[in-house]
């Protein structure tokens, strides 16, 4: 009965019904159905026109950069189109893309062109959906009932994942049930679309739209922009020196050697003494923290390479084995796999109590993600290993190995991307402010999409390994030389992570308590401020404001609050 009792609590804090969310759930459906059928395993369908190393490499191109552009829609949904256009631009994109593969499929050979660019548009539809659509149905559950509490804007945020997993899984499964042809899948794909894309349309009246209002990635970029154009000079010996400098110091956190230049944005330059040409104190630590996550990312490049891997030659060599058995099969026990892992982390560290306490659960959660990368590798060595053994053997080898023998190489897959990736983000959220956080999945993206990159380039290095079909490859050592580079990975992880657990990096409010600086303030007289370097009581009046999402921790908000505090207290 307990458990009974226990369910059904945890099925009303996840389940609720949403009119807005079905309209969206049809879109979410259909766009998870062409993924998983179509564009994650389109490298199957390419070595009819290319070899192996080249349709590699134009896969890895595009999703390294639809991986990549995804801060550039971000920054464009937020700055001036907004969730809901994004999202109806991006179907639109993917469905006329859809439309030319289907045209291409039909004579693959005369018009290369036509799939270039179908390609393209598929990249840029991937790419900006990635940023809009999940963005747009936590817009909902957010409008409908206001969070006033951290606690409901979780719960907010969970019953919106409950919606999307679900709809995720099911169009994941669809995708089994569908031929393997490229002409008949694409035909397929684009009428779904079309006919979500209508129902989508149907709940127009229902949803909330919100406003472009800003983005916080305009601050950044103007904070790096100011710190450049005055690398000239000298930095900051008095807290006066500095823009809005509420808590007196001349070193700005985080403490960073190599984040040090960025100390000079916020000096003002008595010669023009404007405002708008200055960045606030806060401004810059808020950069500061996000460039601190550098490191970090820095490691997930060699989790990429094996991630990569994965997109490509594990699907080759399924197909290399049984060019009967549904692909499909395998992209969902991926995705099923990283859904699970990623809903039990949630549901185990949902209750932990102090934030250090969560900064090490994350960063526990990523490395068991890493070590699971090396496990990976080294079952996928033993695969092609044994069938070249094989290949000398047999006439037909493939009769001789039993395609599901790749099983564990996909669900270590889907294990440590469940952990690796889930984790970045939760770290990404401890480590930067408010304003940002609702980036974590495109600089998470980002990073992932530079690592395919690097995978291109490693396919060039070590091209003798490869030749122009599976049996003439020699994946084992590729596969072997993955192995190794991800264990030494997880040994600089380690040293990483252990570099994050110093107090300099530990998470701390990015607005000083401003009591302190304006008491400060009262108990010394303005006449004996620097004479040089008099402070500014006005915020920066530039077009974008400073991180303006009516969600997010508004600091050019606070700052004017503080500044007329001062100015009251000047005027007494």
């Amino acid at each position: 009965m307990r458990i009974i009792k226990w369910c059904l609590k945890k099925l009303s804090y996840y389940v609720v019904f949403s009119k807005e969310a079905l309209f969206i759930f049809g879109l979410i459906y259909v766009h998870s159905f062409v993924e998983k059928a179509l564009v994650d395993i389109l490298i199957t369908h390419l070595p009819g026109v290319w070899d192996i190393p080249k349709s590699a490499k134009a896969v890895n191109l595009q999703e390294g950069t639809a991986a990549v552009l995804q801060i550039l829609f971000a920054f464009a949904s937020d700055v001036y189109l907004g969730h809901f256009k994004m999202v109806v631009y991006s179907t639109i994109s993917y469905i006329i893309g859809l439309v030319l593969i289907w045209n291409a499929a039909r004579h693959r050979s005369r018009d290369i062109r036509t799939f270039y660019l179908a390609l393209v548009l598929i990249t840029l539809a991937k790419a900006a959906k990635g940023v809009s659509l999940k963005a747009f149905l936590d817009d909902q559950f957010l409008a409908k009932d206001i969070a006033t509490t951290e606690e409901d804007k979780e719960r907010q945020h969970s019953r919106s994942n409950a919606w999307w997993r679900s709809a995720s899984i099911l169009g994941a499964i669809a995708a089994a049930f569908f031929p393997s042809s490229l002409t008949l899948l694409s035909v397929i794909s684009a009428i779904s679309m079309m006919v979500a894309y209508l129902w989508f349309w149907l709940g127009a009246k229902f949803y909330a739209c919100n406003p472009s209002t800003g983005s916080a990635i305009s601050d950044v970029l103007f904070v790096i922009k100011t710190a450049v154009l005055k690398r000239n000079l000298l930095y900051a010996t008095t807290p006066e020196q500095l823009f809005q400098n509420y808590k007196g110091v001349t070193h700005i956190e985080r403490g960073i050697s190599w984040l040090r230049w960025l100390d000079k944005a916020p000096i003002v330059i008595e010669e023009e003494n404007r405002p708008d040409k200055n960045c606030t104190v806060a401004q810059v630590k808020e950069v500061k923290f996000l460039l601190g996550m550098v490191p970090m990312w820095t490691t997930f490049l060699t989790y990429s390479l094996v991630y990569a891997t994965g997109s490509t030659f594990f699907f080759l060599q399924a197909r290399n084995l049984n060019k009967n058995f549904p692909i499909t099969f395998f992209n969902i026990l991926v995705t099923v796999t990283s859904i699970a892992i990623e809903y039990l982390c949630d549901i185990l560290f949902q209750k932990i109590g102090s934030e250090m306490d969560k900064q090490l659960i994350m960063q526990v959660r990523i490395g068991i993600g890493m070590a699971f990368s090396v496990i990976c590798c080294i079952f996928a060595w033993k695969n092609p290993a044994h069938w070249l053994y094989l290949v000398k053997i047999y006439s037909e080898p493939s009769i001789n190995m039993d395609i599901f023998s790749l099983t564990p190489q996909f669900i270590f897959l889907g294990v440590m991307e469940g952990l690796s990736v889930g984790g970045l983000q939760n770290f990404f959220c401890s480590q930067v402010s408010k304003s940002l956080r609702n980036y974590k999945t495109p600089f998470g993206e980002c990073v992932i999409g530079i690592g395919k990159f690097l995978s291109m380039l490693f396919i060039l290095i070590f091209s003798r390994w490869f030749g122009h079909d599976i049996d003439s490859s020699r994946l084992d050592k590729y596969y072997a030389m993955l192995t190794l580079l991800s264990f030494v990975n997880l040994l600089i992880y380690w040293l990483v992570a252990y570099w994050y657990g110093d107090d300099q990096f530990s998470p701390e409010p990015l607005v000083e308590g401003a009591q302190d600086s304006i008491g400060s303030v009262v108990s010394q007289s303005f006449s004996d401020q620097t004479p040089n370097n008099p402070p500014h009581f006005s915020v920066s009046k530039r077009g974008t404001q400073s991180f303006p999402c009516p969600a997010r921790n508004r600091l050019d908000g606070a700052h004017e609050q503080e500044n007329k505090q001062l100015r009251h207290i000047k005027t007494i």
